[in-house]
């Protein structure tokens, strides 16, 4: 229910709340693709200790718990990468 009244409220105080195009709420991402950095990430050599060591026990186990693989997600996708 507090979900509803919030996208109720954003939506009718931006009237292109659902476009991307025109809606301040949005903000333009500037996705790129750097394969060099996309390797540094998957082989543990970001020179973030956190993420390393993620990536290493991923690579030794084959399995990272689930808040350590959102940390690593966002770190490329969102968080100092930026990699589509």
């Amino acid at each position: 229910l507090l979900w509803r009244e919030f996208f109720y409220t954003a939506a009718t105080t931006n009237p292109r709340f659902d476009k991307m195009e025109g809606n301040p709420i949005c903000v333009r991402i500037p996705w790129g693709k750097n394969p060099e950095a996309l390797a540094k990430w998957a082989e543990a050599k970001t020179g973030f200790p956190w993420i390393d060591a993620i990536m290493t026990q991923l690579r030794q186990e084959g399995w990272i718990h689930h808040l350590a693989r959102h940390a690593v997600a966002c770190f490329l996708a969102r968080g100092d990468l930026w990699i589509s």
